[in-house]
């Protein structure tokens, strides 16, 4: 016992002994040493002046001056994203970036729109810019670079602002000031961070129905573009001007009106499935109970695709603002698909597929039957269309009136030369593969696997439309001679008239005003002879493009569109490894598309 006392005052006058050396440390007369910070004030990368500030302090807010620039403000960041706060503690080696705007800015004489899609009216008629018109105007303010635009905005619709009938100039999430109301609720939302570069082109998604006002302000002479952009060329850089001045600012000014009820349905879209084209009938539709949607439909291994949304209020339809992807699928739901960087669905198998979607949970669900796929079929056209010929009863198992297969397990079926009245009407019958008669509905015996009607036309032209009412039987407002085609995979039927001579055009980043336009300047001469388009051009480094025919004389209903894949051989002087046809050697070059049985060949050579 004596033995561990004396432990433990040995023990004590060791902490005695201790506190007295950190009481000497601190009571030594000198003063405890702080940590010290640079803050570094930056012009791009020129140093404009640096600042010691202890742990703790804050750096001092000054002006700085520079010929013929006036001075914005400070910022956080070197994108200028957000604005640095001079009452922040400094606790470590700080940068603080410096925004300028020319002193003087020419008047700026573009004019932006409202442009996206949603349930809101201006946007629903807007249809992701297929519309403008006055409504959707912003006004310019008379005597300074500002546009002003007020709208009723709906929950989840998208838009952005962009100039003079296109995309181009997009002043979209990244240029906004804020995306919360001053109480932190959320009234907007978009992909990136505000003031970043891939966020400038971004949609600004509306998370707070109302009515608002935005105003943009705009710096013409201090616009810059993207040329390290990949698709970046001279020709379309308008497609790529980016300016961090500019600014989206917004002011809520109450509840929007009273909303229509909207119905939203949702489609399959895909590579093969639908070409990726908005294909809306009942073979893409999810049929919808209760707020949960289903969808069983065959895809081929290796199959792209994601659900798309439309939106239907009363009578009228449009495109949605929703797209469901891998990231809406459950875990057993992922197992089944591969994704790609945009988060679309690649199927790894072939086989049937049973998609559910809940839309309380945002959460998709698939099964897969690789057993089970669709049953063989034959195809005839049925209606009332042809002279001699007995209405909606002379067709079906008449050889005369039988698609055939173009290529052995294509799935894809074709009827040449088919002469049609004016004001009649037609569709596809499918059903089962050598039957001779439809058998009684109802029963083992029925033979009909289904029929395809106007709603699975793509394009049509002016010629053909839905019969209208509840009708959506093919009319034909056109007397003439038509080939018609029938995708069994894609749900899909093309129409197209025998005498028609459609028109073809060079497209790409240096037709049109920006690129990627139907340009007079670029139409291509057809040879009627030998079905080849043909034109010969000055094409510039980096010229990107492909042959687009187009349905008739239209200009903007595309019929086929041929770019790197219909390239023979390998031209001199451009690439063809990628989805477009890359020009690589400036020059004076042919272009001609012959047409053919399976599609059309493109073909490259050099001009003297």
């Amino acid at each position: 016992m004596k033995r561990s006392v004396g432990m433990i005052g040995i023990i004590a006058a060791i902490a005695v002994s201790v506190s007295c050396a950190v009481a000497l440390t601190a009571c030594d007369g000198r003063k405890p040493q702080t940590a010290e910070y640079t803050v570094t004030f930056l012009d791009g990368s020129s140093v404009l002046k640096t600042e010691k500030v202890e742990s703790g302090g804050k750096a001092t807010e000054w002006t700085p001056t520079k010929d013929g620039y006036t001075f914005e403000g400070w910022y956080a960041t070197p994108n200028f994203s957000h604005t640095f706060k001079f009452d922040t503690e400094i606790k470590q080696d700080t940068s603080v970036f410096s925004q300028w705007a020319s002193a003087t800015q020419s008047a700026d004489t573009r004019v932006y729109y409202i442009v996206g899609s949603g349930t809101s009216p201006i946007l629903r008629e807007s249809n992701w810019g297929k519309v403008f018109n006055d409504g959707m105007k912003m006004q310019k303010a008379a005597d300074k670079n500002e546009y002003t635009y007020t709208v009723d905005l709906q929950k989840n619709d998208e838009f952005q602002f962009a100039i003079n009938d296109s995309w181009h100039n997009q002043r979209g999430v990244g240029y906004m000031t804020a995306l919360k109301l001053d109480d932190g609720t959320d009234a907007f939302s978009g992909t990136g961070t505000i003031g970043d570069n891939s966020s400038y082109r971004m949609n600004i998604k509306c998370e707070l129905s109302g009515n608002y006002t935005f105003k943009l302000t705009t710096h013409p002479d201090d616009d810059s573009y993207e040329t390290n952009h990949p698709q970046y060329t001279e020709a379309n850089k308008e497609a790529f001007n980016i300016n961090s001045l500019d600014k989206i600012s917004w002011v809520r000014n109450g509840d929007a009106n009273i909303q229509e009820e909207v119905v939203t349905d949702y489609y399959i879209k895909g590579a093969g499935i639908t070409d990726w084209k908005d294909m809306y009938n009942a073979a893409t539709k999810m049929t919808n109970t209760d707020g949960v949607f289903t969808l069983e439909v065959f895809l081929k291994q290796n199959e792209e695709f994601m659900f798309t949304s439309r939106n239907t209020i009363g009578s009228e339809s449009s495109a949605g603002t929703e797209f469901l992807r891998s990231t809406n699928l459950d875990d057993a739901g992922k197992a089944l698909f591969d994704e790609t960087a945009s988060k679309n669905m690649v199927a790894k198998a072939t086989g049937t597929y049973k998609f559910t979607y809940t839309k309380a949970t945002g959460v998709l669900t698939a099964t897969l039957d690789a057993t089970k796929a669709p049953a063989a079929a034959d195809f005839y056209l049925d209606g009332t269309f042809a002279e001699g010929v007995a209405d909606w009863s002379g067709y079906c198992f008449n050889a005369d009136y039988k698609l055939a297969e173009k290529t052995a397990g294509s799935g894809v079926y074709e009827i040449k030369n088919v002469a049609m009245k004016a004001d009649s009407e037609f569709i596809i019958q499918m059903f089962k593969a050598g039957a001779t008669e439809k058998g009684e509905w109802g029963t083992d015996g029925y033979n009909g696997l289904g029929s395809f009607n106007y709603t699975y036309v793509f394009g049509g032209g002016d010629n053909f439309s839905a019969v209208g009412g509840n009708n959506n039987n093919i009319k034909v407002k056109v007397a003439g001679t038509y080939n018609i085609t029938f995708d069994s995979y894609a749900k899909i039927i093309t129409i197209e008239d025998v005498n028609a001579v459609n028109d073809a055009y060079i497209v790409g980043s240096m037709t049109g005003d920006g690129g990627w336009k139907v340009d007079a300047a670029w139409k291509m001469t057809f040879d009627k002879a030998t079905k080849t388009y043909s034109i010969t051009k000055d094409f510039a480094v980096d010229d990107g493009f492909g042959v687009r025919i187009m349905d008739g004389n239209s200009t903007t209903v595309q019929k086929a569109w041929y770019a790197a894949q219909a390239v023979s051989g390998s031209p001199a002087g451009f690439d063809i490894s990628g989805s477009n046809i890359t020009c690589k050697t400036a020059g004076r070059y042919t272009v001609t598309c012959t047409l053919t049985d399976e599609g059309a060949t493109v073909a490259i050579t050099a001009t003297e």
